[in-house]
């Protein structure tokens, strides 16, 4: 389940560093959007849905996960300025909120949750994500927007559907976020996860799914949602008497 919540985030685009590697803080708004990155007429399929996902790296964005069991999240992320929040829902388990700021992670759990990992209710979990190895599904690297437009490299027997609609396999075996037991449960079927996924007319990512339970049943199927392609993203760090470091038990679940 940490696993979810903080691999949600790369899900939605990572949150890469900019030239400067300066970091944004405020509080988290609603603005009207801005323009949005234009890109030059896509050859095919595949290089239609690459230029969609390269725009998270320059692009703040919203999104909304649903996965099984209703687990789920929204969030925000500002990849450039490097900033990023995300909430989420683990039903009776409890819940996570995760705060970036530049190379510092902030999580707080709740419920359940918090004693699986080892945290204190109503505290801040901190870490530097600047320290952790590149082997990490939190590391700087591997939450680099540029990865996740890399995986869809990986996507076979891709086409369209629609207009803005696309379908194919992918290969999750090249994602960070996800562990070793996920991919040993999948087996060889991981290299081919299908997926669809839906753009609009200025070529912005509005929806991505990976159906696992047609390759693991019982695995359902996990969607994420993008909306407001330019709206401000402004995160701030939490008090610092709230802050506590992250606890072993978690950074160990996170290779960190």
């Amino acid at each position: 389940m940490a696993g979810l919540a903080l691999g949600a985030i790369l899900l939605a685009g990572g949150c890469g560093s900019d030239d400067s590697g300066n970091s944004s803080s405020g509080t988290q708004t609603s603005a009207a959007p801005v323009a949005t990155t234009t890109t030059a007429a896509a050859a095919g399929p595949a290089e239609e849905l690459q230029a969609a996902y390269a725009k998270f790296a320059d692009t703040p964005v919203k999104f909304k996960l649903t996965s099984i069991g209703g687990i789920g999240g929204t969030g925000a992320i500002d990849a450039k300025a490097r900033t990023s929040e995300f909430t989420t829902d683990m039903g009776s388990s409890g819940s996570m909120l995760t705060r970036q700021v530049g190379n510092d992670l902030y999580v707080k759990a709740e419920g359940q949750l918090a004693s699986a990992v080892g945290g204190a209710e109503g505290k801040w979990m901190h870490i530097d994500v600047s320290h952790v190895p590149d082997s990490s599904p939190i590391s700087a690297k591997n939450t680099d927007p540029a990865g996740t437009a890399k995986l869809i490299t990986t996507a076979s027997g891709l086409t369209k559907t629609g207009e803005h609609a696309f379908k194919g396999t992918v290969d999750v075996t090249k994602s960070p976020s996800m562990n070793a037991a996920a991919l040993k449960a999948l087996g060889a079927k991981a290299k081919a996860v299908p997926f669809t996924a839906e753009t609009d007319d200025q070529g912005n990512l509005t929806k991505f799914s990976m159906n696992l339970e047609s390759i693991a049943p019982g695995a359902g199927e996990t969607t994420a949602t993008y909306s407001d392609w330019g709206a401000p993203v402004d995160v701030q760090a939490p008090p610092a008497a709230e802050v506590v470091d992250m606890p072993a038990k978690f950074r160990k679940a996170m290779g960190a």
